[in-house]
């Protein structure tokens, strides 16, 4: 329901209001949240109070209801306010961390997807280049591979849902430097601001979208390898 239903429409709803809103905070904020949630909350919990005046002034005019209209009203209320829950309750789950170490991301059911930036493997950077809706938009962080060479879980990031425009700088440090910031430094911090102001940052990733990391990727032993090819 995360991703598969609600995510599509969201992102249509979302994309002019969440992208000119996370815009204009504070790149490096810790904790964002997507403000749509709260406002679907409370229009359902309005819609339903204004249902309820005018089902009463109905009824009230009409000089009563019968029995099948007013549980068909209790259900479409109980809707409502469900709804209205649902989505205060997906508003306060629901966020993106960003410090100068590391990026989280929480969502709905409270599951966590948290990556150093000095651990990302590699990432993919996707952005519409005509500013229209793209499923597809978004940052895709690798966590650092596994014995076996596979990368770990990661996260995803969408500018609906936060501006992560410090994380192109970091990745753009890294890049342009070859070495990670250091986060309780505070030139090199100071240097990702520029990265990001600049709008370099942006540039250098969509440049080098697809890049890994070679500290934070371990390829199969070429030995093993062979190995295992002669064993079969």
């Amino acid at each position: 329901m995360d991703n598969a239903f609600l995510s599509p429409i969201l992102s249509a709803l979302g994309r002019t209001f969440l992208s000119r809103y996370n815009r204009s905070k504070k790149v490096n904020a810790e904790i964002q949240r997507m403000p749509l949630m709260i406002v679907m909350a409370w229009g359902f919990w309005i819609f339903s109070v204004a249902a309820a005046v005018f089902f009463t002034g109905s009824t009230i005019n009409s000089g009563g209801t019968n029995f099948g209209g007013a549980v068909a009203f209790a259900i479409a209320e109980l809707v409502f306010i469900l709804s209205g829950l649902l989505f205060y309750v997906w508003y306060r789950n629901a966020y993106v961390e960003i410090t100068r170490s590391y990026v989280l991301r929480r969502d709905l059911f409270r599951f966590v997807n948290k990556v150093e930036y000095r651990h990302i493997s590699g990432y993919g950077y996707h952005e519409e280049p005509t500013g229209g809706i793209d499923s597809d938009d978004g940052l895709y962080l690798n966590g650092p591979d596994d014995e076996e060479g596979f990368p770990t879980p990661g996260v995803r990031l969408h500018g609906v849902w936060a501006n992560y425009d410090y994380v192109l700088g970091q990745l753009a440090f890294r890049i342009v430097n070859e070495r990670w910031a250091e986060p309780d430094s505070d030139d090199d911090h100071s240097q990702v601001m520029e990265y990001v102001s600049s709008g370099q940052a942006r540039r250098v990733c969509l440049e080098h979208d697809g890049m890994e990391f070679p500290e934070n990727t371990k390829k199969p032993d070429q030995d093993s390898l062979e190995e295992n090819s002669s064993d079969e």
